[in-house]
C-alpha cells in the first residue's frame, strides 16, 4: 500500500499541467509530458518582414529557426504547416510570403512528442528571423496536453500572455539545416530563356550534374575546363559557428586544418575535355575532392592551385597525370572567412608570372607562408576589400592594391590592366594599378574599420560612367577571342546576377584610367534563377559564363539554407555560326612553335603560351623573345616581353629599348617589371629573401628618366608613379621629380594621388630625402605640388601633433618661394588641425607662419591670438562681410570655444538675416554651456524661418538641461507643440535624459506603425499615381517644401541624406518604399547614431567622416558638428533612418502625382 502511495504521488508530480487548458510553460526547458502536446506563442513583426523589394529579399528571407528538440514535431504558423520532422541539431523551416500577417499577433504553434517524459527546446529558444532582423522567443509559452488542437490564425488583440514583439537586429548563430531550393527550370528548358543581340548565341555546354556551384574556373595547356565545385558554401564542414552579426559575419570555434588532415567538405574540382573536338565537353574526371569552402582553381607551375580560405593549396602533379602526387603544399595561410562569400577569391595567372587573388569587404586576414615565415610570425593583416599577389618562385605577398567592392574575381585584359567587378551600383567596375588605395566599399562605422593608411589622404575612385548602373555588376570579362564578333571584341562583359543578364560595356580612356559606355544587354535570361557568377574568355575564343542557377542570390538567403548546392550550369557565348578554335594543345608544341603563337588572334593561346614559356623556362628562346619584345608589333611584343621576363628576367640593354618602344603597353610593363625586379614592397606584404632596394643600372635608370620627361601617354606616367614608390630613394625621388613636370596631370584621376604616395611611403623613415626633395626650387611651381603635394605633405607632418615633425612643416614654409606655396601649406596644416586647438605649437613653427605672410585669420584663431578672436568676430557680426567668411568663421567658434563668443552667435541665429548662417551660428553654440544659450532661443524660437528652426531643436535637445527647458515650455503651452517636428519628436523620446524621455512619450505619443499601415499607404499611392499624368513643374515646388532640405536632385536640395540624381527613381516600388516606410532599408553611411560627449551633450545625425583625430557629425538641421576624439564619450547607432516617416502625409491625390513626376525627371527642368 505503501508504495502504491509512492508511485500515484510521482504520478502526479509528473504531470502538474491540467490535460484540458493551455498552461504557462517556460522557454527553454523540458516540459513534463506523457503525451503529444501543442507549444504555442505569437509575435507581432518587425515592420521590415514586410518590405517591399524588386526580390522579395526580405518577404523571402523569413524562417522559424531552432535546436535541440527531441522526438517528432510539426510546425505551424497561423495553421499553416510549414514543416515537420525528427531530425536532431539545427533546423530551419521557411515561412512562406504572405504566411505571417502585419500589424497582428500571428500565433506560432509546435507539436511535439515526449522524450524522456518531457518535451519542448531544451538549450536554446527558437527565433524567427528576416534578413537583418530577429525576435527569441526566450520567456513565457503555453502548452497543451493535446495532440488533437487545430492551430489558429492571427489575432488582432494582443494575447495575455506568450507574446513577443521585440526585435534586434539578427546576431542569433546559424548552421545547415534542410535547404530550400526556390523554383527551377531542367536546364534543356533554362537553355530555352535567353536572347541575345548583336549577332550572339548562348549555349549551355555544361549543366548538373555535371557542374554544380561553377563559382570559377580555368583551363590548363590542353584547352581543358578546370571547376570549382563550391558545393560547401555557405557553411564549412565540421566547425561549429561561436556567433555573428546581422551582415553574416561570424566567428566558429576553430581554424580549420588543411588537407589531408581537414573536416571533409562537398567541394571538388573536376577537368572537361572535348576530346573530339565538336564543341562540347564529352569527359569528366574528378581531380580532387572533399574540399572544404573552396572557391577557385588554377592548374600550372607543375600541379593545381586552389583557393581554399584559410589556405592558398598547391597539389603537385608533376607528371600531368590528373591525379595529385601527394598531399596538398600550403602556400600561404590566414585568409579570413567570417563571411564566406566575401573569402578570398579569383585565382587568375597574370603577365608576370604571379598569382593575383581577390578579397570581399567583410572578411579579413591575417596572411603567413607556412615553412618559410617562423612560428608566431604576426603576418599581413587586413581588413575588407583588396588585391593580393602571390609568386609561386620567390614565395613574395604583396597587397597589390586596396579598397574597392566586394571583389569577386579578377580579370587582365589585352594590355594586362586589372579590373573587377563591384557589388554596388553606379559603375562597371574597377581598375586597378599597382600600390593603388581605393576607395573602401561603405561609411559605416558600425560595419566597416577606417582605412588601414591614415596618411592616404585621398583613395582612387571607381570607374566612371555616364550610363545608369543599377546593383551590380558581379564581375566581367573583356571579349578578346576569335569566336566573338569583331565589333564586340574589346568590349567589358559583365555579368548581372541580380538581374539575369550580361552587358557589353566599351572602355573609353579618362587620362590613366577610364570610364565605361554602355552598348546594351546583349545576353538576358527571362528565367529568375540564371545567377552568373563567372566569365572568362576560352580557348576556342568564345566566352564561357558560370551560372551558380539559384533562385535565391543574397548570401543572407544562403546562410538560411536557402540555396540548392547540386544547381549549376556553364555557357558558351559566342559569334552565331563563327568558327571555333580546335587548336587547343599547346603543352604539346614546343618552346619555339609557342613563341610563335605570342601573336596569336585569340587571347587565350597568347596567355597560355605566355605562362608555358614562363614554367619551362627555356633560354633557348631568349633570343627570339628579345627581338620580338623589341622590334614586334602590338601585342605579340608585349607578350614577348611578358615571356621574356618570366624565363630570363629583363636584362638593361632590353629594357634600355622596350623603354623606347611605340607601344604604350610595352613601355608600361617595362616600367613595372623593372620596378618588381629592382624594388620592394613599400606597402603590405611578405617578402622574398631581399628586402631592399637595389638601384637600377645608371644607364637604364637615365633612359627611364628621359622618357619620364617625354611621355604623352597617361597609363605610362601613372605605372612610373606607381614603380616609382618601389625604387630606392636615391633614384624614386628624381623619377617622381620628373614626373611633376607633367602639368596636364593635375587633375588626373589617378596620377597627383600616386605621387603623394611616394612621398608617403617614405615618411618617417626618411623624412630627411623627402626634405631634400622639396629643395628643388622649381618644382614649387609644378601644379600638381602646389595643388596635390604640397597641402598633403602639410597635413602628414601636422596631423599627429609631433614636435619634430611641425618644425619640418616649419622648415618647409621657410622653403616656400611664394604666399601661393605658403597658402597651400597652411590648408594642409589647418586640415589636420580641424577640431584641434593649435597649442603648443612650436615657436618656429609660429614664426614661420608670421613670417610666410600666409597665417589665416583661421589659424591664428586656432592659435588662441587674442586679437584674431576680436578680428573674428567683427567680421562674423557684419553684415556686410563675404558670407563665406562669416560661415567660416562662425563654425570655427564651435569648435575652438571662446566664450565671448556667445552673444555674437546669438545676436546672429535670432535675427533676421542668412538662413545658413544662422542654422550655424545655432550649431556653434551647441559647444557652450549656458544657461542664456536656451532661454534666448526659446524665445526666438516660434518667430525662426522654418528652414532654422530645426537646428533651434537640435540644439536645444543636445544637453539635458536645455532638454528639460524645452519640455518645460511645451508643457506649459508657451510653445506650441505643433512647431516640433516629427524627428525632433523622435529625438526627444529617444532622449538620454529618462525625465525628458518621460515628458516627451506622453507630449508626442508614438503612433503605430505596422507594417499592414506601410503596405496600405503604399498601395494607396501607387493607385493614386495610376490613375492621371502628373505636372513636375507643379511638383517642384512641392519637393523643395517636403524633400529638399535633405536631399539633392540635380543642382537643388541639402546634404543631409542621399543625393537622388544617381538615384533609381524610375523604379516606383523602391522609391515608394523608401519614402513610405524608410526605416524598412536603411542606405548604407546614413544610419543614425547618437554621439554623447564628455561635456554632457546628447548629439544626432550621421558621420560624414571620421579618422583617428575627428569625427564629423552631420545632424538632422544639415550642419556639420566637428567633434575631437577627446571629446567624445560614447557612439550608438541606433538602427533607423535619418528620414522621417509620414512625409507624404497631408498631400492629394494630385499633388502626389506632381510630386512623383518631378521625382522622375531624368534632366532638370529649371534653373
Amino acid at each position: 500500500m505503501k508504495t502504491f502511495g509512492l508511485i500515484l504521488l510521482f504520478a502526479i508530480g509528473s504531470i502538474p499541467l491540467c490535460a484540458a487548458d493551455w498552461q504557462p510553460v517556460s522557454v527553454p526547458g523540458p516540459v513534463p509530458s506523457s503525451g503529444t502536446g501543442w507549444l504555442r506563442c505569437w509575435v507581432k513583426p518587425h515592420d521590415s518582414f514586410f518590405t517591399k523589394h524588386e526580390r522579395n529579399l526580405f518577404e523571402e528571407s523569413v524562417g522559424f529557426h531552432f535546436s535541440d528538440l527531441p522526438g517528432s514535431h510539426e510546425v505551424w504558423v497561423n495553421g499553416v504547416r510549414i514543416g515537420a520532422g525528427s531530425e536532431p541539431g539545427f533546423l530551419r523551416y521557411k515561412v512562406p510570403m504572405g504566411t505571417l500577417s502585419p500589424g497582428q499577433w500571428n500565433e506560432i504553434s509546435v507539436k511535439t512528442t515526449p522524450v524522456d517524459g518531457a518535451v519542448g527546446f531544451r538549450k536554446e529558444a527558437p527565433f524567427l528571423m528576416n534578413y537583418f532582423w530577429e525576435c527569441v522567443f526566450e520567456g513565457g509559452w503555453e502548452f497543451l496536453e493535446d495532440g488533437d488542437y487545430i492551430p489558429g490564425k492571427a489575432l488582432a488583440e494582443k494575447p495575455a500572455r506568450a507574446a513577443f514583439e521585440e526585435f534586434r537586429e539578427s546576431n542569433r548563430v546559424l548552421g545547415r539545416a534542410e535547404q530550400v531550393h526556390g523554383p527551377k527550370l531542367s536546364p534543356q528548358e533554362a537553355a530555352k530563356t535567353f536572347t541575345t543581340t548583336d549577332g550572339l548565341t548562348m549555349e549551355q555546354i555544361l549543366a548538373e550534374p555535371d557542374v554544380e556551384q561553377p563559382f570559377h574556373f580555368s583551363y590548363d595547356g590542353k584547352g581543358r575546363l578546370w571547376v570549382i565545385h563550391s558545393r560547401q558554401y555557405p557553411y564549412p564542414a565540421g566547425l561549429r559557428m561561436l556567433s555573428r552579426d546581422r551582415y553574416y559575419r561570424a566567428h566558429y570555434d576553430k581554424v580549420p586544418l588543411p588537407p589531408p588532415n581537414h573536416d571533409p567538405g562537398a567541394d571538388l574540382v573536376t577537368i572537361h575535355e572535348d576530346t573530339d573536338g565538336d564543341g562540347r565537353y564529352d569527359t569528366r574526371k574528378v581531380f580532387v575532392e572533399g574540399l572544404n569552402m573552396a572557391n577557385a582553381v588554377l592548374p600550372g607551375k607543375g600541379g593545381v592551385w586552389v583557393m581554399n580560405a584559410p589556405y592558398l593549396l598547391f597539389y603537385p602533379d608533376v607528371d600531368g597525370n590528373d591525379v595529385p602526387d601527394g598531399d596538398p603544399v600550403v602556400h600561404l595561410s590566414g585568409f579570413g572567412f567570417e563571411d564566406s562569400h566575401s573569402a578570398a577569391n579569383g585565382l587568375v595567372w597574370g603577365p608576370d608570372g604571379w598569382i593575383y587573388g581577390g578579397q570581399g569587404s567583410t572578411v579579413s586576414c591575417r596572411v603567413v607562408r607556412p615553412g618559410l615565415d617562423p612560428e608566431g610570425h604576426p603576418g599581413v593583416y587586413f581588413e575588407g576589400c583588396m588585391v593580393w599577389r602571390y609568386h609561386p618562385g620567390t614565395r613574395a605577398f604583396e597587397i597589390f592594391a586596396e579598397g574597392s567592392g566586394n571583389t569577386f574575381g579578377l580579370e587582365f585584359d589585352s594590355e594586362g590592366r586589372l579590373y573587377s567587378g563591384h557589388n554596388g551600383g553606379g559603375t562597371r567596375g574597377w581598375h586597378y594599378v599597382q600600390g593603388g588605395f581605393y576607395l573602401m566599399q561603405g561609411v559605416d562605422p558600425g560595419k566597416f574599420g577606417p582605412p588601414r593608411n591614415p596618411y592616404a589622404f585621398g583613395e582612387l575612385p571607381m570607374m566612371s560612367t555616364e550610363d545608369k548602373v543599377v546593383r551590380f555588376t558581379h564581375f566581367g570579362a573583356f571579349a578578346d577571342g576569335t569566336a566573338m564578333p569583331e565589333p564586340l571584341r574589346g568590349m567589358l562583359f559583365a555579368i548581372d546576377p541580380l538581374h539575369n543578364e550580361i552587358i557589353a560595356s566599351k572602355w573609353e580612356a579618362r587620362g590613366s584610367t577610364f570610364e565605361t559606355v554602355d552598348h546594351g544587354a546583349v545576353v538576358k535570361s527571362s528565367d529568375p534563377a540564371f545567377r552568373p557568377v563567372y566569365i572568362a574568355n576560352a580557348p576556342d575564343g568564345s566566352l564561357h559564363v558560370g551560372d551558380m542557377y539559384e533562385f535565391y542570390i543574397a548570401h543572407g538567403q544562403h546562410y538560411q539554407n536557402q540555396i540548392d548546392p547540386t544547381s549549376g550550369r556553364i555557357y558558351r557565348v559566342a559569334g552565331k555560326g563563327m568558327e571555333l578554335e580546335n587548336e587547343l594543345a599547346l603543352s604539346e608544341l614546343t618552346s619555339e612553335q609557342l613563341v610563335e603563337v605570342l601573336g596569336h588572334p585569340n587571347k587565350w593561346h597568347r596567355r597560355t603560351a605566355v605562362r608555358l614559356l614562363g614554367e619551362r623556362a627555356d633560354e633557348a628562346v631568349v633570343p627570339k623573345l628579345k627581338e620580338l619584345a623589341i622590334n614586334g608589333d602590338g601585342s605579340a611584343a608585349l607578350h614577348a616581353l611578358w615571356a621574356l621576363y618570366q624565363v630570363a628576367g629583363l636584362d638593361d640593354a632590353t629594357a634600355e629599348k622596350t623603354l623606347a618602344h611605340s607601344n604604350p603597353a610595352v613601355r608600361s610593363w617595362t616600367v613595372r617589371l623593372l620596378g618588381d625586379a629592382y624594388g620592394i614592397q613599400r606597402n603590405l606584404g611578405l617578402p622574398p629573401a631581399r628586402t631592399e632596394a637595389y638601384p637600377l643600372a645608371t644607364n637604364v635608370f637615365e633612359m627611364l628618366l628621359a622618357r619620364a620627361a617625354s611621355e604623352d601617354d597617361a597609363e605610362v606616367r601613372s605605372q612610373m608613379a606607381s614603380s616609382a614608390r618601389r625604387l630606392a630613394n636615391e633614384q624614386a625621388f628624381p623619377l617622381l621629380s620628373v614626373l611633376l613636370t607633367h602639368d596636364e596631370d593635375v587633375d588626373d584621376a589617378y596620377i597627383p594621388l600616386l605621387c603623394w604616395w611616394v612621398l608617403e611611403a617614405h615618411l618617417p623613415s626618411s623624412t630627411a630625402d623627402v626634405m631634400t626633395f622639396f629643395r628643388n626650387e622649381e618644382l614649387w611651381d609644378r601644379r600638381i605640388v602646389k595643388e596635390h603635394l604640397l597641402p598633403r605633405v602639410a597635413r602628414r607632418f601636422s596631423v599627429e601633433g609631433k614636435r619634430q615633425e611641425l618644425l619640418q612643416l616649419a622648415e618647409l614654409l621657410r622653403m616656400a618661394p611664394g604666399t601661393d606655396q605658403a597658402k597651400q601649406l597652411l590648408i594642409g596644416f589647418e586640415e589636420a588641425y580641424r577640431g584641434r586647438t593649435m597649442t603648443a605649437l612650436p615657436e618656429e613653427l609660429l614664426s614661420a607662419m608670421a613670417d610666410s605672410g600666409g597665417a589665416s585669420l583661421g589659424i591664428r584663431l586656432r592659435q588662441g591670438d587674442e586679437s584674431a578672436v576680436k578680428e573674428a568676430l567683427d567680421l562674423i557680426a557684419d553684415s556686410k562681410a563675404p558670407l563665406d567668411e562669416r560661415l567660416r568663421y562662425t563654425r570655427s567658434f564651435g569648435e575652438i570655444k571662446r566664450i565671448e563668443a556667445v552673444p555674437v552667435l546669438l545676436s546672429l541665429a535670432t535675427v533676421d538675416g542668412d538662413v545658413d548662417l544662422r542654422r550655424a551660428a545655432l550649431a556653434s553654440l551647441g559647444s557652450y554651456d549656458d544657461t542664456d544659450i536656451a532661454v534666448k532661443t526659446l524665445a526666438a524660437l516660434p518667430s525662426l524661418p522654418e528652414a532654422v528652426r530645426p537646428a533651434a531643436f537640435t540644439l536645444l535637445g543636445s544637453r539635458p538641461a536645455w532638454a528639460g527647458a524645452l519640455i518645460a515650455a511645451l508643457q506649459s503651452g508657451s510653445l506650441s507643440l505643433s512647431l516640433v517636428p516629427g524627428d525632433v519628436a523622435d529625438q526627444l523620446r529617444s532622449h538620454a535624459e529618462e525625465s525628458v524621455r518621460t515628458a516627451a512619450v506622453k507630449l508626442f505619443p508614438k503612433a503605430e506603425t505596422a507594417g499592414m499601415d506601410f503596405n496600405a499607404r503604399i498601395a494607396s499611392v501607387e493607385e493614386a499615381l495610376k490613375k492621371a499624368p502628373g505636372n513636375p513643374y507643379a511638383g517642384e515646388p512641392i519637393f523643395e517644401q517636403r524633400c529638399a532640405s535633405c536631399h539633392k536632385l540635380f543642382f537643388k536640395g541639402g546634404r543631409i541624406g542621399p543625393e537622388l540624381t544617381g538615384y533609381q527613381r524610375d523604379d516606383l516600388g523602391t522609391m515608394l518604399i523608401s519614402i513610405v516606410n524608410p526605416n524598412a532599408e536603411i542606405r548604407e553611411g546614413f544610419q543614425f547614431i547618437t554621439v554623447k560627449t564628455k561635456d554632457g551633450r546628447t548629439l544626432g545625425g550621421f558621420q560624414v567622416d571620421r579618422d583617428n583625430q575627428v569625427t564629423v557629425l552631420r545632424g538632422l538641421d544639415g550642419q556639420d558638428l566637428t567633434l575631437s576624439a577627446s571629446e567624445i564619450d560614447t557612439v550608438e547607432p541606433m538602427g533607423r533612418s535619418l528620414m522621417p516617416e509620414g512625409l507624404l502625409e497631408g498631400l492629394d491625390e494630385q499633388q502626389l502625382r506632381d510630386l512623383f513626376a518631378y521625382l522622375r525627371i531624368s534632366q532638370p527642368i529649371s534653373k
